[in-house]
This record gives structure tokens, C-alpha cells and sequence, in this order.
């Protein structure tokens, strides 16, 4: 189809193929004259070549991508991506790339993004977020051979280059903290259950449960969207439990604040009556009282470490080791 769609700019400009082609490259050899007149007629035909043709570009565009299922106010105010963001773009200028951001609001919306990113090739490579069991992302990106680099976690774990928290290890910190501080009923909230890291948290929580003794039990686990409507409406079941929580493990600062605010609305004292912890240690944590205990996540070295194995996919070599992990450790506050 690109072939054909080239022979008919040829016809139209007045030109041979072999010249189009050029020119679609960018060879400065070509005559400007002619050059403007094959551009023309691109932009007549609205034609973008299709990613496995000629690219309209002689060089790499620079651009790195990430692709956030959330609305663009919701953006906004997730403390996480916000500093994720930033600090990707810094370490990508660094190295004279610059970060493209989009946003969907569904995930039909997100594998529209995807497709015409595939498309047009407009990123050099993608940056991955919020990795799913069985993620058509991933698949496809890897049956193309597009570069990307995950900030998750993926099995088989060395499938795919990926720079992640030990999520785990992280809530099994989190709550063999709260159970040596003499709490009893742990509950967790989760983010959306379909989430790689939803599940990697719940599964830390549970071996922190089983290695003290304590039975797990699943009406103390709820999910949430990563807003504070839906935190709170999880928190609220899981305050009609008999007997409610003594303390929650959210799965970040958000949920855990928004959790926390519903049960301080219901009378709950905080931390006399249930204890929180959050993740990702978020300037949110000092903005309430009581301030937020949570675990940190050092965001600079996440974002430094997968643009620099972007970086070094696109450029054409293979990041050792694939699967790069960033400590996390737990900051005390007042709330647990």
C-alpha cells in the first residue's frame, strides 16, 4: 500500500519514485524545487507512510513515550505520575530526548494510542506503566519489535527489559510493621485488581500475615480505582465489617489518604482506632493530620534507570541485567 501511495505522489509531482523516496528520507541532495513540490502533494493526500515503510523522518524523531490510563485531570493529581513524569523528562534531556505523554480514558481508548503510535512511529521507544497478567501491550509491541521498557513487573520475569519496586517485599514490610505494633485486623486496598502490582502488593500482605500466624481472610481486601470517590467507598465497606479493621495497608498515598479521610468522617481515630500506610511516600503524607506513614519508592532512580535501558534499546544495544529492582523502605509518621 505504501509503494502505491508513492508512485501516485511520483505521478502527481511530476516525478520519479526513486525521488519521492528521497525526499520522503530527507536527502539534502534532492532539489529544493522538487523537493516542494513532492511535499505538496504528501500533504494533499494527507499520506504517512505505514511503520513498516519508508518513514517521513531521516532521523530519529527523539521523542520518548508514555501512555497513562487515567484522564488528564485525574493526571494531574496522582501524586505518583506527576513526580514519575518529571523525572523522566529530566533524565531524558539529559540525553537530548524529550517525553511525549498521552492520556486515555479507557482501555480501548489506550489501544487506539497504541496502534497509531505503531503507525506513525512518532516515539522512538515507550515507557510502560501499569502491567497487566495477560498485557496485549506487550505482546504486540514485542511482535513488532518496538522498544520499550516496563516499570513493572511481567512474567517470565526476564521476558522483557524492566525497572521495578520489590512490591512484595515492599507490603510485607508494610504489614510486619503494623502486626509488631500489636495490630490485629489488617486490611488491604488494593488498585484495580487486573493490576500486575495490585496483585504483587496483596500477595506481600498475605506472606506478612501467614509468617506471624495471622489467618488471612478476604472480606479485609477491597480494590479501588486511583481516586479518592472510590478509596473511600472501599474503605466504607470495609468499616461495616464486625469487628472493622484496626489498621489498612492502601496501595498508595491516595488511596490510603482518601481511606483515611472516610474513616475520620465516620468518627475513627487515627491512630487509636485504625492505623494507615501508603506507598510512595508522596508530599501528600505531610499535608494531613495525622501525616502519613508510608513506604518510599525512590521515583528518580525508577525513571533514570528505564530511560536509560530505553535509551539503549533504541540505540540498538541490550540492557544488562534486563530486570533491574529499586529498594523501597518504610518512613514512620504519626498515622501508624
Amino acid at each position: 500500500m505504501a509503494e502505491l501511495k508513492q508512485v501516485e505522489i511520483a505521478r502527481l509531482a511530476g516525478v520519479s519514485q526513486a525521488t519521492v523516496s528521497r525526499v520522503l528520507k530527507g536527502d539534502p541532495q534532492v532539489n529544493d524545487t522538487m523537493r516542494q513540490r513532492v511535499l505538496a502533494v504528501v500533504r494533499e493526500l494527507g499520506y504517512v507512510p505505514d511503520a513498516r515503510a519508508q518513514s517521513l523522518r531521516s532521523q530519529r524523531t527523539r521523542l520518548l513515550g508514555l501512555v497513562v490510563h487515567r484522564a488528564s485531570e485525574a493526571l494531574a493529581g496522582d501524586p505518583f505520575f506527576s513526580a514519575l513524569i518529571a523525572s523522566i523528562v529530566e533524565q531524558a534531556g539529559r540525553h537530548d530526548y524529550h517525553l511525549c505523554v498521552d492520556t486515555a480514558r479507557t482501555a480501548r481508548s489506550q489501544r487506539a494510542i497504541y496502534e497509531e503510535l505503531l503507525r506513525t512511529r512518532r516515539v522512538d521507544g515507550l515507557i510502560l506503566v501499569e502491567s497487566e497478567t495477560h498485557d496485549k501491550r506487550i505482546e504486540r509491541l514485542s511482535c513488532e519489535g518496538f522498544p520499550f521498557v516496563l516499570i513493572g513487573r511481567y512474567e517470565p520475569i526476564d521476558a522483557v527489559c524492566s525497572v521495578d519496586n520489590d512490591n512484595i517485599g515492599a507490603a510485607f514490610m508494610a504489614t510486619d510493621y503494623l502486626i509488631r505494633s500489636g495490630r490485629k485486623r489488617i486490611a488491604y486496598i488494593g488498585g484495580p485488581a487486573g493490576l500486575t502490582v495490585t496483585r504483587d502488593r496483596l500477595q506481600g500482605y498475605k506472606t506478612a500475615l501467614e509468617s506471624h500466624g495471622v489467618g488471612y481472610d478476604p472480606h479485609r481486601v477491597a480494590f479501588a480505582e486511583f481516586n479518592e470517590r472510590s478509596a473511600a467507598s472501599a474503605m466504607a465497606e470495609l468499616l461495616y465489617l464486625t469487628p472493622p479493621p484496626d489498621a489498612v495497608v492502601g496501595m498508595d498515598d491516595l488511596i490510603a489518604l482518601s481511606a483515611m479521610r472516610e474513616a475520620k468522617r465516620q468518627g475513627r481515630r487515627i491512630p487509636e482506632d485504625i492505623a494507615f500506610i501508603g506507598f510512595n511516600d508522596s508530599p501528600l503524607c505531610h499535608y494531613v493530620e495525622p501525616r502519613l506513614t508510608s513506604i518510599t519508592v525512590d521515583i528518580p532512580a525508577l525513571a533514570r534507570r528505564a530511560t536509560e535501558m530505553l535509551i539503549m534499546l533504541i540505540e540498538g544495544h541490550e540492557p544488562q541485567p534486563k530486570r533491574q529492582i529499586v529498594p523501597a523502605r518504610l518512613v514512620k509518621r504519626e498515622s501508624a
